[in-house]
């Protein structure tokens, strides 16, 4: 027999059962159409990691928390800020090596 892969969590050892979904998610990566029938492990980056099933159970009754992704700064808004600051700075150094008289 061989030997059981860890679960991902808890460091313990699989079920049979969970290696075999394991093994056979990980082997249909390449089929998205079958993967999403059979797909019963929670993945990471479209991966499927090894999990015991209590920890299964845990990881499926724990809300996901929501990816919040920041908003960049439009070019517009940046490209004025960057020209009022050097028409700021030109005003300051020719205020300073202006003749004076």
């Amino acid at each position: 027999m061989t030997e059981l892969c860890r679960c991902w969590s808890c460091k313990g050892q699989l079920e049979p059962a969970q290696q075999l979904r394991f093994l056979v998610e990980t082997d249909n990566l390449d089929n998205p159409a079958y993967l999403s029938h059979i797909r019963a492990l929670p993945s990471v980056k479209g991966r499927p990691i090894p999990v015991c099933k209590a920890c299964q159970a845990q990881i499926e009754a724990a809300p996901r928390r929501p990816v919040v992704k920041l908003q960049p700064k439009p070019v517009a808004v940046s490209g004025l800020l960057g020209a009022l600051g050097a028409l700021s700075v030109g005003l300051l150094i020719s205020g300073l090596f202006a003749p004076r008289g």
